[in-house]
Order: structure tokens, then C-alpha cells, then sequence
């Protein structure tokens, strides 16, 4: 499996497919006047189906999960260009997620919450590497490191999904509450993998520029050295006169020679 994902671009287009096909149905469903529940349903099936396979591929890959972008195979331009519809997927992911919150609460008739998850999911992973490297430099051991990021981690998305648990239950009932903020919870969780992975190429497309830019400045300044070096200073022609003094051009020795013509001429 790992090889074959690593070998075509075929499941993350298909992926990609998918979203669409949920944005799309969820558009019909909000701009149709009958209200088709199939529509929602559909689009429900198409999200959960994409988040599946999202999570799928990035079990199998991991960090490698971004091959196709990132691959040491490929110039700057050629990642910039294929980072561009993974953007646009995020994108369409995420407003698919709100999207569809729109959809179920016109279809129920009562609001719903997402937002907190959402919000809660988001900053863990950028406030646990912040959290680590603050104990880090603090000197805070790795087993007390661990146990604080962990805490951490895991009462931000705790405390996301049980606020919009809590929430649900309460507009919308046990039942509606709970099977939505589970639903959502998954979609979220693609969603937060998804945006991981794009900062995750961002970085690694800015450190490539950096050390690009790192080797030029440093080819010129090397280069520049070695021009100074080898700019000799010519030495300059000096110029002697009838006495043995030296001149810095012929005109001073020749008025030179004269004084010194005229100075043997009065001692005779």
C-alpha cells in the first residue's frame, strides 16, 4: 500500500474529488426548495468517506504524506504550483465543514456548535511545540516536558468537544447533539491533519529559499573575497635624479637635475 501511494498522485486526487462532490451537495441542498434530505445525507457520506481516506493515507505515509509536493525531486516553482490546489482544498474543506453545520441546522430548525472544536483542535499542535520549546529552554526534563504537553493537549480538545457537546445537547437534544458533534469531531480532526501538513510543506518550501539564498549571499561574499585578493597594487614608476633621490614623476627630476646642474655649475 505505502508503495503505491507513493508511487501515484490517483487517492489524493480522489480525495480531492470527494470534497468537491460534499460541496457540491450541500450547495443543492441549500439552494433547493424541497430540502432533500438525500442531498444532506449524501453530503454527510462524501465528508465522512474523504476523512476516512485522509486519515488513511497519512496512517500509511505519515510525514511522507506530502511526497508529491515536497519531494527533493521537484524545483521551488514546481512545489509553489502543486501546493496551489492543495490549498484550494483546504479551503473548500473547511467552508464544506460550515457549510454542511448550515445545512443540518436548517434541516432540524435549531443552531448548532462547532466552532470551539474547531478552534480548540487548531491550536493544539502550535501550542504544545510552543509549550515544548519554552520547557525545553527552561530545562524541564523530558518525562515532566511530556506529561505537561499532554495535559495541555489534551484538555484543548477536550475541552473543545465537550463545550460543543454540551452545546448540541442542549439546542438540539441527546441524540441530534451528540451524533452531530461526533460527525464533527472526525470532519474537524481531517480538516486540522490537512492544515498540519500544508504549514508542515510552507516551512520546508521557505527553508528551502532560506538556504538558496544562504549559498548565494555567501557565493558573492566569497567571491568578492577572492577579488580582493588578487587585485595586486602595481607598484608605481619612480624617477631618479643626478644625485641618487627618487621622484614621483619626471618633471619633478627634471626640475631636480636642473638645481643640481646649477649647483655644480656655481661650485666650479
Amino acid at each position: 500500500m505505502k508503495e503505491f501511494l507513493m508511487s501515484t498522485t490517483l487517492p489524493f486526487w480522489l480525495v480531492f474529488i470527494i470534497v468537491a462532490a460534499a460541496f457540491a451537495t450541500t450547495f443543492l441542498y441549500m439552494k433547493s426548495e424541497t430540502k432533500s434530505r438525500t442531498l444532506l445525507f449524501a453530503s454527510a457520506g462524501c465528508m465522512l468517506a474523504a476523512t476516512v481516506l485522509e486519515i488513511a493515507i497519512y496512517a500509511v505515509l505519515g510525514g511522507n504524506s506530502m511526497w508529491w509536493c515536497t519531494s527533493d525531486e521537484y524545483g521551488f516553482w514546481s512545489k509553489l504550483v502543486r501546493l496551489i490546489p492543495f490549498a484550494l482544498f483546504i479551503a473548500m474543506q473547511i467552508l464544506q465543514v460550515f457549510f454542511f453545520k448550515g445545512a443540518v441546522e436548517e434541516h432540524i430548525g435549531k443552531e448548532l456548535a462547532i466552532k470551539s472544536t474547531f478552534i480548540c483542535l487548531i491550536l493544539t499542535f502550535p501550542v504544545a511545540l510552543v509549550l515544548s520549546i519554552i520547557l525545553g529552554v527552561a530545562g524541564v526534563s523530558n518525562e515532566t516536558l511530556n506529561v505537561v504537553v499532554s495535559i495541555v493537549f489534551f484538555a484543548l480538545v477536550l475541552g473543545g468537544i465537550g463545550w460543543a457537546l454540551m452545546r448540541n445537547v442542549r439546542t438540539a437534544g441527546w441524540r441530534q447533539g451528540a451524533a452531530f458533534t461526533a460527525f464533527s469531531v472526525i470532519c474537524v480532526v481531517a480538516v486540522c491533519l490537512a492544515v498540519f501538513l500544508f504549514i508542515v510543506a510552507l516551512i520546508e518550501l521557505f527553508l528551502q529559499i532560506l538556504t538558496a539564498s544562504v549559498i548565494v549571499i555567501a557565493g558573492i561574499y566569497a567571491y568578492s573575497l577572492m577579488s580582493k585578493g588578487q587585485q595586486v597594487e602595481q607598484p608605481k614608476m619612480m624617477f631618479r635624479d643626478k644625485d641618487g633621490h627618487l621622484h614621483v614623476d619626471s618633471i619633478s627630476r627634471d626640475n631636480a637635475d636642473k638645481k643640481i646642474d646649477e649647483r655644480r655649475e656655481n661650485n666650479k
